[in-house]
């Protein structure tokens, strides 16, 4: 099994309120393989997320976002 640390930056298109971000958070960090889940401080609609390869893929994480009801997009890994 791979066990590759990457990460990805995840673009909402509306920035989270702090209890939004932080339901979010708790919901993605329950990913199988997820490591980290924070925010820009400077940019509070970027996320960064730090995940296992083996384990997930990007497009989940953003999937879970989306099915949170929240427009988000993949900027960069």
């Amino acid at each position: 099994m791979n066990h590759t640390a990457t990460d990805v930056i995840i673009h909402t298109h509306n920035p989270l309120s702090q209890t939004q971000f932080e339901e979010v958070a708790n919901q993605v960090k329950r990913i199988e393989g997820v490591i980290r889940f924070d925010r820009s401080p400077t940019q509070p609609s970027l996320i960064m997320v730090a995940y296992n390869a083996g384990q997930t893929r990007a497009l989940a994480i953003l999937n879970k976002l989306t099915r949170l009801g929240f427009n988000a997009s993949l900027v960069g890994i």
